[in-house]
């Protein structure tokens, strides 16, 4: 009986921790516009040089739109380094400024059909 408790307590804590795995996943919240000044939205994935996640980075993202108009959003990365922005109309070419006490600020120009996939940076620490 006692065999029988501890084989079930192994299995137990063995689903346990697969499901634990599973769930934490990010869901991917990004997306690319469909055509020129469409409606998008970026979800970046803030990460330190040895790829563990930066809590409360700024993430700003600025557009241009036809006709020189100039469209933000911006958001702060959660615990686990997302950071979604609202969804907004985009131009097809973008810049992600995202900035982290402690770490050097980064600028990144982007395409905007690539914004179905998350967008990873790897930010690196001041000296």
């Amino acid at each position: 009986m006692r065999k029988l408790f501890l084989v079930m307590l192994i299995i137990c804590a063995s689903l346990t921790a697969a499901l634990a795995q599973q769930n934490s996943g990010l869901t991917n919240m990004g997306r690319a516009p469909r055509g020129e000044d469409g409606v998008g939205r970026v979800d970046a994935r803030i990460l330190d040089a040895e790829g563990n996640p930066i809590k409360g980075a700024k993430v700003e993202l600025k557009s241009k739109r036809t006709g020189g108009r100039l469209c933000e959003a911006w958001n702060w990365s959660n615990s686990a380094g997302q950071a979604v922005l609202p969804p907004l109309h985009m131009g097809q070419q973008l810049r992600l400024t995202i900035q982290a006490p402690g770490f050097v600020k980064q600028t990144v120009t982007l395409d905007a059909s690539n914004l179905n996939e998350p967008i990873v940076v790897h930010l690196l620490r001041k000296s």
